[in-house]
C-alpha cells in the first residue's frame, strides 16, 4: 500500500515553497487600483464569442494525436498597446497609472503575451482580476529582454486587469504592446475547482506523484524537471548540465513542442510544481521563468534545446541533470513528467527499452532514433508529458518523450528521442546537442548532474573562526556582489572568491550573492549558523535509583554523559538506573564548532539529599518542601512534636511540586517531618520560632 506521505520529502517541499510567493522572478509591490477594481469601469477588450466556438473543434483534433503535448487554451491575436488603448489616471503622488481590462467569457484562466515589453527603471506592471486575491507582479525593468517579448502566466477566471504604474520623471516612455491572449478551456491548473467542465483537468488515476515512496530515490533529479506552457499548449522539459558546469540554463524538450524562436521567447517554465504528499492533488506554480531562446533543433530528430532568459535562483533549488550519450541500452528506465498539466509524476519501466522509430500524421523522424518503452510497470504518460526526460539507472538523461499510445487504460508503447542520436548526428551547431552541452569539446561520454549553490566549508562555525565561502559556478561572470550577513568581517565583497570570513557574534547569518553576465543577473542565497563556546549544564529528576537527566546547556552540538558507575550515553536527555545506592559523579561533556567543555555534578540516590525544606527555621510563615527534583507516585507525610504527638498529616500525588506546611499556630520549638515516598522513609527536623 502506498504511504500517505513521506515526512522528509514533505518537509523539504514546504521549505522550498515557503521561500517564494511570486513567480516569473517578479519583484513585489502592490497595484494601485486592486482594492477598488470592482467599483471601477476600466476600458475592456471583449474576446470574440464566435471565435470561442472554435474551441470544440480544437478539442476534437487534439484527442486524435499520438504526440504527448496537449493544447489547453485558445489563442486570440491582438494588437493593442499602451498608446492606443486603456486609460491613464493621475494619482495623488503625481504618478500616472495605466489600466486595461480583458474579458473572455467561459475561460478558466487567461494568460498574456506582450509582443513588446520594455519598462524604464521604477516602472511596475501588475496583472490581477476583480475577485481573486492573487496578483502577478510587479514586473519591472529587470524583466526586460533583448527580444522585447514577455509572457505572463495564467491567472484564474475569465477577466483580468493589466496595470502599469509609471515612475515620476521616467527615463523613457514604457513600451507595452499586447500581442496574444490565451483562453484556458480545460481548467488545466484546477484554478476553478467548483466550475463544471466536460474536460478532465487532472491526469489518469494510474499516475503516481513524485513525492510517493516510489519517488524517494529521485528527489534530486525531480528538481531538474519543469512544466512548460507555450502557444496555448503544455509540455515538460529538463534543466541540463554541461561540461563547463557553468549554470547555463539549458532546457531539453521535444522538437514537436518548441521549434521556432518566437515560440521559445514566449514559453514559461515552472519548477517544483508538485503535490506535497503522495495523495495530494495540487501544487504551487509560484516558481517560474518567462522566455527562452532556441539554441538547437532539427525536424529529423525530436529534440529541442532552449536557453532560458534567466538562471533559476537558488530558492528554486535547481538541479542540472546529467546525461549519457553512449547509446548503451539501459536495463531499466524512469520518466518524470507533468501529464495533462498535472503536478509532477513518476513512471517506471523495469525492462530494458528497445530501439524503435516514430512517425505519425505530422512528423516522421529518422529511423531507429527512439527508445521504445513496451510497457510501463508504474504509471504512464499523457498529453503534457512531451519533452520529459527518460533516466537510466545511473540517474542520467538518455532521451526525451515524443509520444505513443500509452495511457492508464493500456500503458503500452511510448517513444523517447534518443539523447545519443540528438548529440551530433547532424554537424551544424543549431542541429545538435554537442556544441552546447560539451562547449569545450572534452569528448566525455557521460556527465553527472550538478547542484549549483554557494559553498560554505562549515555547516556550523564558531565566533571569530575562519569560514571559507565560495560560489560553485565556474563561468566567468561580469560582476559579483556578496553580502556575508551581520557582524561579518569582511561584510561584503565584489570578486568571485573564495572569501575568508569571520563573524564577531553568534546567530544565523544570511549569505547572498548577486552576479551578472551580459546584462542578465542571477541571485544565490545561503545561510550559516555561528555559535559561541558551548556551556554545559543539566538538571535531573529521580525516583529512587532511576534518574531522568535534562540538558540545559548552551550552544551544544553533541553530548557525552558519564554517569559515574561505568555507564555512558550520547543522548541529549538520557535516563539511567543505578544498581546501588550512593553518591555518583555525573559528567557532561558538550561539543560544538568551538570545541569541548565539561561539567561535573554529584547526584545521590537518597531522597533525603534532594528534598529542600525552607525557610528552616521559620517565623510566622509557612514551611515549604520542594519536590521538583523527585519523581514519585504518592507521598504520605506527618508532622510530630518532640513528644511523638502527631500535629499534622496529609498526602500529595505525583503531580505536586510542593508541600506547604502551616505550622504557625503551633508553639515554637522542634518538630519532626516524616515522609513515606513510595515506600522510602525520609525524616527532617523543622524549627518554629515565635
Amino acid at each position: 500500500m502506498r504511504l500517505k506521505s513521506i515526512s522528509i520529502i514533505s518537509f523539504l517541499f514546504v521549505l522550498i515553497n515557503s521561500f517564494s510567493a511570486v513567480g516569473q522572478i517578479s519583484h513585489g509591490g502592490s497595484p494601485y487600483f486592486k482594492s477598488t477594481a470592482s467599483q471601477m469601469k476600466f476600458e475592456t477588450i471583449l474576446m470574440s464569442v464566435e471565435n470561442i466556438r472554435n474551441i470544440k473543434s480544437e478539442r476534437f483534433v487534439e484527442k486524435k494525436s499520438r504526440l504527448k503535448h496537449a493544447k489547453f487554451a485558445h489563442q486570440f491575436v491582438l494588437d493593442k498597446s499602451i498608446d492606443d488603448s486603456g486609460e491613464w489616471t493621475t494619482i495623488p503622488s503625481g504618478q500616472r497609472v495605466w489600466n486595461l481590462a480583458i474579458t473572455s467569457p467561459g475561460a478558466y484562466s487567461l494568460s498574456l503575451v506582450f509582443e513588446k515589453y520594455h519598462l524604464p527603471k521604477g516602472g511596475q506592471l501588475f496583472v490581477y482580476n476583480y475577485t481573486d486575491d492573487r496578483v502577478l507582479g510587479a514586473y519591472t525593468e529587470k524583466n526586460n529582454k533583448s527580444s522585447k517579448r514577455f509572457a505572463i502566466e495564467p491567472i484564474a477566471g475569465e477577466d483580468l486587469i493589466i496595470e502599469y504604474i509609471e515612475p515620476l520623471n521616467p527615463e523613457f516612455k514604457a513600451e507595452l504592446k499586447l500581442g496574444k491572449v490565451y483562453h484556458d478551456y480545460k481548467n488545466i491548473f484546477k484554478f476553478l475547482g467548483s466550475k463544471s467542465s466536460s474536460i478532465k483537468a487532472t491526469s489518469g488515476k494510474c499516475n503516481v506523484n513524485i513525492n510517493c515512496p516510489e519517488g524517494l530515490n529521485w528527489q534530486v533529479e525531480k528538481r531538474a524537471v519543469c512544466h512548460i506552457t507555450y502557444n496555448g499548449f503544455i509540455a515538460s522539459g529538463t534543466l541540463m548540465n554541461n561540461t563547463k558546469k557553468d549554470g547555463k540554463p539549458y532546457i531539453l524538450t521535444a522538437h514537436h513542442v518548441i521549434n521556432e524562436e518566437s515560440i521559445a521567447e514566449e514559453a514559461i517554465f515552472y519548477f517544483n510544481y508538485e503535490a506535497e504528499t503522495c495523495e495530494g492533488t495540487t501544487g504551487s506554480r509560484s516558481q517560474s521563468i518567462s522566455g527562452s531562446n532556441l539554441r538547437a533543433t532539427t525536424n529529423h530528430l525530436d529534440f529541442s534545446l532552449l536557453e532560458m532568459s534567466s538562471i533559476p535562483p537558488s530558492i528554486y533549488q535547481p538541479y542540472y541533470a546529467g546525461w549519457d550519450r553512449s547509446g548503451d541500452v539501459p536495463s531499466q528506465t524512469v520518466c518524470i513528467h507533468h501529464p495533462n498539466g498535472d503536478v509532477k509524476k513518476i513512471s517506471m519501466d523495469s525492462d530494458a527499452p528497445l530501439t524503435g522509430s516514430y512517425s505519425d500524421s505530422d512528423y516522421t523522424f529518422d529511423d531507429n532514433t527512439h527508445w521504445h518503452i513496451e510497457t510501463w510497470e508504474l504509471g504512464t504518460t499523457e498529453g503534457g508529458s512531451s519533452g520529459s526526460p527518460i533516466f537510466d539507472t545511473n540517474h542520467r538523461v538518455v532521451g526525451d518523450l515524443t509520444g505513443g499510445d500509452a495511457n492508464c487504460t493500456s500503458s503500452v508503447d511510448d517513444y523517447f528521442a534518443k539523447f545519443s542520436s540528438s548529440w551530433d548526428t547532424y554537424p551544424a551547431k543549431e542541429n545538435q546537442l554537442k556544441f552546447w552541452l560539451d562547449p569545450e569539446n572534452t569528448g566525455i561520454v557521460f556527465l553527472d548532474g550538478y547542484n549549483p549553490s554557494i559553498q560554505v566549508d562549515k555547516s556550523i562555525a564558531c565566533v571569530e573562526s575562519d569560514v571559507e565561502i565560495s560560489f560553485s559556478f565556474v563561468m566567468d561572470y561580469d560582476t559579483f556582489s556578496w553580502n556575508f550577513g551581520s557582524d561579518a568581517n569582511p561584510s561584503t565583497a565584489t570578486t568571485k572568491g573564495p572569501h575568508s570570513v569571520q563573524y564577531s557574534t553568534s546567530g544565523v547569518k544570511p549569505i547572498s550573492l548577486t552576479y551578472t553576465k551580459d546584462g542578465i543577473s542571477g541571485n544565490e542565497f545561503s545561510s550559516l549558523v555561528v555559535v559561541d563556546d558551548t556551556e554545559p549544564n543539566f538538571s535531573y529528576l529521580f525516583k529512587q535509583k532511576s534518574f531522568d537527566f535534562r540538558d540545559a546547556s548552551k550552544n551544544a552540538e553533541s553530548y557525552l554523559w558519564n554517569f559515574g558507575d561505568g555507564d555512558s550515553s550520547e543522548s541529549m536527555n538520557p535516563s539511567h538506573v543505578y544498581k546501588k545506592s550512593g553518591k555518583y559523579q555525573v559528567s557532561l561533556t558538550t561539543s560544538n564548532a568551538c570545541g569541548d567543555k565539561n561539567l561535573i555534578q554529584t547526584v545521590n540516590t537518597s531522597y533525603d539529599s534532594e528534598l529542600e525544606v525552607y525557610p528552616n527555621p521559620s517565623k510566622n510563615v509557612k514551611t515549604r518542601i520542594d519536590l521538583n527534583a523527585v519523581l514519585f507516585n504518592r507521598i504520605d507525610w506527618r508532622v510530630y512534636d518532640t513528644r511523638g504527638v502527631q500535629c499534622l498529616s496529609g498526602f500529595v500525588s505525583q503531580y505536586s511540586s510542593f508541600i506547604d506546611l502551616d505550622l504557625r499556630p503551633f508553639p515554637s520549638g522542634l518538630y519532626i517531618l516524616k515522609m513515606d515516598i513510595d515506600g522510602s522513609i525520609v525524616k527532617r527536623k523543622i524549627t518554629i520560632l515565635k
